[in-house]
């Protein structure tokens, strides 16, 4: 699909118009087929102050979008066959052996487990049918953190992985922490560090320069300030904003967020998706792996609307976009077109500060829409990325 003179144009109007109009202060966008990027825009700025323009390089914080590498890495040690997707992950990790599933709280305020069947396998870690969850949208599991039975995942270093299942693996569909288990299964079973495996098996052959979990002094200057709206206003946000650290120091790297990245690093792994697993002349992944990554992993179940536990990180969210959707090795499926012009087969995902991804086999495209804004699914940031979708597609 090649974008005409007249889609760029209105792509790169709609992303002016909402930080023109105070709707966003930073929006970027990137789109790109099995070669590389066609697109990229910046408009808006990287400050609260809207005193420095943001430029197509900018440095923001990806969130879940960390999920899809973790995911592509976790795939990598299945091609060597050192990982089986469908083997009980006890087997690699003895200490998730006999998990309990939180099933709630008596008339005293305990809680109350019932035995798991069995321990999640990779696979369900993968489609988030293992059973571990969200607080942000689960309300079982945010009552054990408010009574401190277990820790939430902002700040915690890696202890809530100790949270129980919320469910039995295999029973439903549920965002959550199966990703990060995914991170500690890769640190298991290659003797290495998730950043360190990043960057020796994805973000260097990829050319990936600017990804990773410590944000480096030297590009602070690129850095995008992390906005809140609160009763409509933006306003800084008092917390999570990026500050540099040294390379390597972090306790815990999270196979489910935290990563930093650009857009443009980030199109190299979506390129590799749309191109066999091939980017940069480097095999991310075998053709047969790429594939397999786009077909329906959980069956007949469907992914839900997300219902918000704590409304100031995240509103509900339908990530379908009020059509049927299923979930593949890393990314949400779109069973059939979207209003906006995905095409049935396309797959998807998002972070949590507001950037998301679709990739359309179909159509040879994919779109990376980006801002730094809570809380997630905000309703002016999902409007910019339909209408920025209409555009790029040609329907408007």
């Amino acid at each position: 699909m090649e974008l005409s003179a007249s889609q760029n144009q209105s792509a790169k109007a709609v992303l002016e118009h909402a930080t023109a109009s105070g709707n966003l202060n930073t929006a970027l966008c990137a789109v790109g087929d099995q070669n590389g990027l066609i697109l990229t825009h910046a408009a808006g700025y990287r400050d609260a102050g809207r005193t420095l323009p943001v430029a197509t390089d900018a440095i923001v914080a990806i969130a879940s979008m960390t999920k899809l590498i973790t995911t592509i890495a976790a795939l990598q040690l299945v091609e060597k066959d050192s990982l089986a997707l469908d083997i009980p992950i006890d087997s690699y990790l003895p200490e998730l052996k006999n998990p309990a599933v939180l099933t709630g709280f008596n008339a005293d305020g305990d809680p109350q487990y019932t035995p798991a069947h069995r321990a999640p396998t990779a696979r369900e870690l993968m489609t988030h049918t293992s059973g571990y969850v969200y607080s942000i949208w689960n309300d079982t599991l945010l009552t054990a953190e408010d009574k401190g039975i277990v820790e939430g995942v902002l700040g915690s270093e890696g202890r809530f992985l100790k949270a129980p299942l919320a469910f039995q693996p295999g029973e439903r569909w549920e965002y959550g922490i199966g990703i990060d288990w995914l991170g500690a299964l890769i640190e298991r079973i290659s003797g290495q560090r998730l950043l360190n495996y990043f960057e020796e098996h994805i973000f260097y052959p990829l050319g990936m320069t600017d990804t990773g979990y410590e944000f480096d002094a030297a590009k602070l200057d690129r850095a995008v300030s992390l906005m809140m709206r609160v009763d409509g206003a933006l306003i800084e946000a008092p917390v999570l904003q990026a500050t540099p650290a040294e390379h390597g120091s972090s306790a815990f790297y999270s196979g489910g967020g935290e990563l930093y990245s650009t857009l443009e690093d980030y199109s190299k792994i979506l390129t590799a998706l749309l191109n066999k697993g091939v980017c940069n002349g480097a095999q991310l992944l075998h053709q047969e792996t790429v594939a397999s990554m786009f077909e329906n992993h959980i069956g007949h179940l469907e992914v839900p609307t997300g219902r918000t536990q704590m409304p100031e990180l995240s509103n509900d969210f339908d990530m379908g976009f009020g059509a049927p959707a299923t979930w593949g090795l890393g990314f949400l499926r779109h069973e059939t077109a979207t209003p906006n012009g995905r095409s049935a087969g396309s797959v998807s995902w998002a972070g949590l500060f507001n950037s998301y991804y679709w990739i359309d086999p179909a159509k040879g495209i994919f779109g990376l829409f980006a801002t730094q804004v809570l809380p997630f699914y905000d309703r002016q940031a999902i409007d910019t990325l339909c209408a920025l979708e209409r555009a790029i597609y040609g329907l408007d």
